[in-house]
């Protein structure tokens, strides 16, 4: 039974000495925020969304605060919270606005197809079906880089 003894102890010290450190960094809720802003900020649609990635800049800058004045308090994990939700609210509306435009092209590239059909179905009696010119004449992505 002694010698179970000094390993707890071994254990116990060594157990410590991780927390003594994991003590000296950031909490875990912070490194998740900051990675969260910072794959926002490189998303390459960010530019469809820069209102809600400023709230969440703002908001890691509340964390970032809350973490040195308060160091692993509730308040500074519900702001590091605040600024990974915020952040991943950026990339989501920026995904839904490339969406919304997308649609908006497909709807229009259809309504062209239709009046285009309808001129000439006046003129014929059935439309001969689109072509490729048609796909080349289509708007152009203008959130391609």
């Amino acid at each position: 039974m002694r010698a179970g003894i000094p390993s707890v102890v071994a254990l116990s010290l060594a157990a410590l000495a991780g927390c003594a450190s994991a003590r000296s960094g950031p909490t875990p809720e912070l490194l998740a925020a900051r990675a969260a802003v910072v794959q926002a900020q490189e998303s390459p649609l960010s530019p469809l969304a820069v209102a809600e990635l400023r709230r969440a800049e703002q908001a890691l800058a509340v964390a970032e605060r809350e973490a040195r004045e308060r160091p692993r308090s509730r308040s500074a994990r519900d702001a590091a919270y605040v600024a990974r939700r915020r952040a991943q609210c950026s990339l989501l509306s920026s995904l839904v606005r490339m969406n919304l435009g997308a649609l908006a092209r497909g709807r229009q590239a259809v309504e062209q197809l239709r009046a285009r059909a309808a001129g000439s179905a006046q003129g014929a009696a059935e439309p001969a079906p689109p072509g490729d010119e048609d796909l080349e004449r289509a708007p152009a992505d203008p959130t391609a880089r």
